[in-house]
C-alpha cells in the first residue's frame, strides 16, 4: 500500500532531482516541525507533507503515523524525534535520535535505513521492526521478519527475527535482549492496522490510479461520481457532497510555506487527494474533481491530466491590501519555486518572475480574496473571504503573480507566520539540546551521499556478524522527555529539571522471569478479566463459626505454585498481621496448651475410625519439608485472624510458636504418640 502521497520522479527533459512527499496521516496529541530559517518548531497538523531534511518531534503524548510513497511507513510515540535524511523511490533513510518507532516495509523493493546514535537497522521488504533510541542505548526489536543491525563503533553486523530475543547496543558493546515489546505501543500500532484493513475496497477505487486506491474509502462517503459533459466529451468526475452550497476549492484550510512553495493544508476529509492531485473543473455552478491519470485505460472515460504531485494549483493575485488565489484549470500553467513533476508546471527562478495576464485564466471569476493579515493567521478563509469579487473587479484590480514574494506582500520573508501549519499554538517545545543531534545530520547531508539501495545492501553484506559480549550488562534504554516549557526552551540543560523514563513501561515479561504461565501480550479485556479472577478467590471475612471450619491441613493442601501466583499487595496482606499475633500469644503460657493437646489425641489402634479432630501425624503427612512449612505459615495467617475463642486461641500460638522447628516425620510422630500413651494411662490411674 502506498497510498495518498506522491513522489515526483525524474523530469528526463531537465534532470531535476527527485522530490518524493509523504503524507503525516495521522496524529494523536502534538507533533512539532524544525523550521531551520527560524531555528524554532511549529506545530504540525494531519494532511501535512514532509520530505528529505524535514524533522519531527512528538510531543509528550504524542504519537503520529507517517507514509511515504515508496511502501515505507513510520509510527512513532511520544518524545520521539525522527528526521527524514533520504527519500528516494528504493530508499528511506531517516535518523532516530530519540524515542520509540515501529517501521514498516510494505514495498516491493524498497529498502529503509533507520540511523540512531549507536548504529542503524536495514529493514528489507516486507519486514517491521521496533526501535527503541534511549540516552544510554538501543533496542532492535523484530516483529516480522528479518531485520540487520549494524553497530557503529566495531562496524559488526547483528542479524534479529520475529519472535528471537531483541539487540541491546550501547556505544561500546552489543548483547541479546528480551523477545518484549512495549504492550501499549504494539497495541497502539495495531489499532491503526485495523483502522487500514476497514478502508479496503470502495466503488471509487476503479477511478483510482493504484497508488491512490486506498483513499477510495474518503471519496466514497463525502460524495459521488458523476458522468459530466467537459470539453466536448462525457468524462466521469467526482463531486462533493458535504459541502455547503456555494463551496469552492481551496476555501477550507490554510495555506502554509514548504519547501518554498505556499502549500495548501487541508482541513477536510477529502482534501489531501483532491487537492494535491488531480484537478477541480467548474461545470455548471459545481466544482467537480477530475482524478490524475497514470493509464489512459479503455471503456473508462477519463480527463487526461497526467499524475503528479502538486503544493497547491492555484495561480495569485493582489493589489494594495488583500492576496488572493484562482484555482487553475487542468491545461493552465503551474508555477513555483521548486520543480514539481506535471505537465503544466513551470519553475521561476530568482529575480525572473514570468508576466502573466489574468484574462487568460478561465476561474479569474472564482478567486478567493482575503485581507494579507489574515492570509496566515486562521484556518478557513470561507467567512472572512471578500464578497464582491466577480471576474470584472479581479481583471480590473489586481494584479497577477507567479509565486508568493515580496512583490505580492511585504517584507515576505520577515513574517515567521508563513510557516505555521494552524493558529492554534503550543505551549511546550522541544529543549535546544535536540538541535546539536540535527545539525549533525544536516552537515552529511550536504555532502551529497548519493547511496542507492543496491550499493548500501551489498555494503551491508560485506559487514562481519558481531558476536554478543555474554559480560555485557546493558541497561535497557532510557529517555529523556526533552519537552519543556517555551519559556525554558533555551535555558541551559544544567539549570532545568528533565524527566526520565525507561521507554518500554508494559512491556511482556522475559524468559527468566517466567514460571509456569505462558507470556502472551496483555490487553485491557485481559487485565479486566484477571482482576476479577482476584476477587473471586477472595474469601470475604466470616463469623467464628465459619473459622473453626478451616484448618490447617486445608491450608497445607494448596499447590505451592498458587501463592506465588497472588498479588504483590495480596501477599503483604498475609505478613503484616504478624506483630498482632505476637500480642495473642504472649499471656498464653505453652505449657498449658499441651496437656490439650495429648488429651484429644487417639491411640494408633483406632485409627480406622471416624474421628472428630484430625490427627497430627496426617497433619503432617502432607508438609514433610521445611519449604512447604513455611509456606503453610503464610497460608495460616488469615485463617489466624480470625480466630477469638480462648481455646481456640492457644491452639493457634502452639502452632505458630516456633515456625523455623523442623516437623518431625510421620513415623516419629506416631512413635511419640506411643510413648505418651502409657503415660496418658498412669495419669488417669492415679486419679
Amino acid at each position: 500500500m502506498f497510498l495518498a502521497a506522491i513522489m515526483a520522479q525524474l523530469s528526463p527533459v531537465d534532470g531535476a532531482p527527485v522530490v518524493i512527499v509523504g503524507r503525516i496521516f495521522y496524529i494523536e496529541g502534538d507533533l512539532l516541525r524544525y523550521i531551520p530559517e527560524e531555528k524554532d518548531w511549529v506545530t504540525v497538523v494531519r494532511d501535512a507533507p514532509f520530505g528529505a531534511a524535514d524533522v519531527l518531534f512528538s510531543g509528550s503524548r504524542g504519537m503520529a503515523e507517517l507514509i511515504v510513497p515508496n511502501g515505507t511507513w513510520f509510527r512513532i510515540g511520544n518524545s520521539t524525534q525522527i528526521q527524514f535524511i533520504k527519500l528516494e523511490d528504493d530508499l528511506t533513510e531517516t535518523d532516530v535520535a530519540l524515542g520509540v518507532s515501529r517501521l514498516y516495509n510494505k514495498s516491493s523493493h524498497a529498502i529503509i535505513k533507520a540511523t540512531c546514535p549507536f548504529g542503524y537497522v536495514i529493514a528489507n521488504p516486507g519486514t517491521v521492526v521496533d526501535f527503541y533510541v534511549g540516552d544510554n542505548s538501543v533496542e532492535v526489536a523484530a516483529v516480522k521478519g528479518n531485520v540487520s543491525f549494524v553497530h557503529s563503533s566495531t562496524m559488526t553486523k547483528y542479524d534479529v527475527a520475529a519472535g528471537s530475543p531483541s539487540i541491546l547496543a550501547d556505544q561500546q558493546q552489543v548483547s541479546s535482549g528480551d523477545e518484549t515489546v512495549d504492550s501499549d505501543w504494539d497495541r497502539w500500532n495495531t489499532s491503526r492496522e485495523n483502522f487500514w484493513a476497514s478502508r479496503v475496497g470502495g466503488s471509487s477505487a476503479e477511478y483510482l490510479p493504484p497508488v491512490l486506491q486506498d483513499e477510495a474509502y474518503d471519496l466514497d462517503v463525502n460524495g459521488r461520481w458523476e458522468l459530466v459533459f467537459y470539453e466536448g466529451r462525457r468524462c466521469w468526475f467526482w463531486r462533493p457532497t458535504v459541502v455547503q452550497s456555494g463551496w469552492s476549492p481551496f476555501t477550507i484550510g490554510r495555506w502554509a510555506e514548504w519547501y518554498g512553495d505556499q502549500t495548501w493544508i487541508p482541513a477536510e476529509p477529502f482534501g489531501y487527494i483532491t487537492h494535491h492531485y488531480g484537478n477541480w473543473v467548474l461545470v455548471g455552478g459545481y466544482w467537480y474533481w477530475a482524478p490524475p491519470v497514470e493509464i489512459v485505460r479503455a471503456g473508462l472515460p477519463l480527463l487526461d491530466i497526467g499524475f503528479s504531485w502538486y503544493p497547491g494549483r492555484v495561480c495569485w493575485i493582489h493589489t494594495g491590501a488583500h492576496i488572493g488565489w484562482v484555482p487553475l484549470a487542468p491545461r493552465e500553467t503551474y508555477y513555483s519555486r521548486r520543480y514539481w513533476r506535471g505537465r503544466q508546471a513551470e519553475v521561476v527562478n530568482e529575480g525572473r518572475s514570468p508576466r502573466i495576464n489574468i484574462r487568460n485564466y478561465a476561474y479569474a471569476g472564482r478567486a478567493i480574496v482575503v485581507k494579507k493579515n489574515d492570509f496566515y493567521r486562521v484556518n478557513d478563509y470561507r467567512n472572512i473571504r471578500l464578497t464582491n469579487i466577480n471576474r470584472t473587479a479581479v481583471i480590473n484590480k489586481y494584479q497577477a503573480a507567479a509565486i508568493v514574494d515580496d512583490t505580492v506582500i511585504n517584507r515576505y520573508t520577515k513574517i515567521r507566520d508563513r510557516f505555521n501549519y494552524t493558529s492554534a499554538k503550543t505551549n511546550e517545545k522541544p529543549h535546544n539540546n535536540v538541535i546539536n543531534r540535527i545539525k549533525q545530520n544536516e552537515a552529511g547531508m550536504h555532502e551529497g551521499s548519493k547511496e542507492k539501495a543496491a550499493d548500501l545492501q551489498e555494503q551491508v553484506k560485506a559487514i562481519p556478524n558481531g558476536r554478543f559480549s555474554r559480560e555485557a550488562r546493558i541497561k535497557a534504554p532510557i529517555i529523556t522527555n526533552y519537552i519543556v516549557p517555551i519559556k525554558e526552551v533555551n535555558r541551559p540543560r544544567s539549570e532545568i529539571m528533565l524527566q526520565q523514563r525507561e521507554i518500554k513501561t508494559r512491556g511482556k515479561p522475559n524468559r527468566h522471569d517466567q514460571t509456569d504461565q505462558t507470556v502472551e501480550r496483555e490487553t485491557p479485556k485481559d487485565r479486566g478479566q484477571a482482576e476479577r479472577d482476584v476477587n473471586k478467590s477472595r474469601k470475604p471475612e466470616k463469623p467464628d463459626s465459619a473459622a473453626k471450619k478451616i484448618t490447617p491441613i486445608e491450608k497445607r493442601r494448596e499447590k505451592p505454585g498458587i501463592q506465588e501466583k497472588r498479588p504483590a499487595d495480596k501477599q503483604k496482606e498475609y505478613i503484616q498481621p504478624e506483630k498482632g499475633l505476637k500480642k495473642y500469644r504472649e499471656p498464653k503460657p505453652p505449657e498449658k496448651a499441651q496437656p490439650e493437646k495429648i488429651k484429644n489425641v487417639k491411640p494408633p489402634d483406632r485409627a480406622g475410625e471416624k474421628l472428630k479432630e484430625t490427627k497430627p501425624a496426617d497433619r503432617y503427612r502432607e508438609s514433610r519439608t521445611p519449604d512447604k512449612r513455611v509456606e503453610q505459615q503464610g497460608a495460616q495467617k488469615t485463617w489466624e485472624r480470625r480466630i477469638e475463642k480462648p481455646g481456640e486461641q492457644r491452639q493457634v500460638e502452639q502452632k505458630t510458636e516456633n515456625p523455623n522447628k523442623q516437623s518431625p516425620s510421620g513415623k516419629d510422630q506416631e512413635k511419640q504418640v506411643e510413648r505418651k500413651q502409657p503415660e496418658q494411662d498412669k495419669v488417669k490411674r492415679r486419679e
